[in-house]
């Protein structure tokens, strides 16, 4: 037998209910989503502005920073001024602002530059050809305050299991572990997805998985590299997908990736060498580096009451560009679960008729675009 707490002024004021189970107190919210970039945020803004309770936890204080190329594509443009209603700030925003389509070019030795496509129409749409250059963490940071929902920082999940009236979660905060109860929990905490992996414990296992390695270098001299342009490079002897050079404010951010048995350390110090070599780039100190990995698995929308948005999700086009297939899918979500709170039925079935058109547009990516320098991993 559940029995109503007595609630706090901030409970009161957040809109949240508690329940006492057993002896414990229990904070309960229509939704939480785990984690709070683009994919959260955007599910927790179509939540929020429907008048949904939801909560959102990361276990990351914001602004932080995320192994990301930070470049706004057409495709994020548009979902942002549908979603957000404008696009960020100019606090955001490099001090080169704006990339051309364009401008992103491949090198070959024997041939020299030609044109890279990074992003291509969907379903007919075709998308701004002039990219947006920005901070992604400023970006995260600006996402989720736009969203309006309740946001709990250094807050992350830990186990979450079927109740007799729905979802409970376990949550540590500071080092304090608690309880919560939803209704709908959505899973947007990245490419290792605790969310995932308690609904697919072998997922993180099985899965063939890309590591990427991000550097920003502060350098005296970019060389022969053109101005305002975004090299890529295929060189199997460095990675196993491409590797790639912009500028962003005063440093040269150089990606590279591979497979599980490749050491990116040894990628990243060979790619800076080759572009010493072949392009007399003169880098200084280091600014930092950072890491991530994408796991190459088919889309899983979820399970019963917990759906999974963004790469938890697997929804990632196959270039690495995840921002667009995040906040797209969020929406998604977001969508399919405020129907299923208004007219019942299952949230995860609208949700997967719903995002069958990003799903499609992963497949058209994996057959159009050029992404990996070599096959995958047998």
């Amino acid at each position: 037998m559940m029995v109503w707490c007595r609630m706090s002024a901030r409970v009161r004021a957040a809109g949240m209910a508690t329940f006492n189970e057993g002896r414990i107190c229990v904070e309960k919210h229509q939704v939480i989503i785990a984690g709070a970039g683009p994919a959260g945020a955007t599910c927790a803004k179509a939540l929020h502005d429907r008048g949904i309770d939801v909560l959102v936890i990361d276990r990351a204080r914001f602004p932080r920073h995320k192994t990301c190329s930070g470049v706004l594509f057409g495709q994020t443009q548009v979902l942002l001024r549908s979603y957000f209603g404008s696009l960020p700030p100019a606090s955001v925003y490099c001090t080169e602002p704006e990339i051309k389509a364009s401008a992103i070019r491949e090198w070959k030795p024997d041939a020299g530059y030609c044109r890279y496509v990074w992003e291509i129409d969907k379903d007919g749409q075709a998308f701004p050809d002039v990219y947006h250059n920005i901070r992604r963490a400023d970006f995260d940071h600006w996402l989720i305050a736009q969203s309006g929902a309740q946001f709990r920082e250094g807050c992350s999940l830990s186990a979450a299991h079927s109740g007799p009236d729905g979802l409970r979660i376990t949550v540590r905060d500071g080092g304090r572990e608690s309880r919560l109860a939803c209704d709908y929990l959505i899973g947007a905490d990245g490419g290792n997805s605790t969310v995932r992996k308690i609904l697919d414990p072998r997922w993180a296992v099985d899965s063939p998985t890309v590591l990427a390695y991000q550097t920003y270098n502060y350098f005296q001299s970019a060389g022969d590299l053109p101005a305002g342009q975004w090299a890529v490079f295929f060189k199997p002897e460095i990675g196993d997908i491409l590797c790639c050079v912009h500028q962003k404010d005063d440093t040269l951010v150089l990606c590279v990736g591979g497979f599980k048995r490749r050491s990116l350390k040894k990628s990243m110090q060979a790619f800076r060498e080759f572009l010493t070599r072949a392009f007399g780039v003169i880098f200084s100190d280091q600014k930092r580096d950072e890491g991530c990995l994408i796991r190459m698995a088919p889309p899983n929308p979820g399970r019963d009451r917990v759906l999974l948005a963004g790469e938890a999700g697997g929804f990632i086009y196959l270039n690495g560009e995840g921002i667009s297939a995040a906040m797209d899918s969020g929406h998604r979500a977001a969508m399919s679960v405020a129907e299923a709170l208004q007219s019942g039925g299952s949230a995860l079935n609208r949700y997967q008729a719903g995002s069958a058109d990003i799903v499609a547009h992963m497949q058209t990516c994996m057959q159009q675009l050029h992404f990996l320098s070599a096959g995958p991993p047998a």
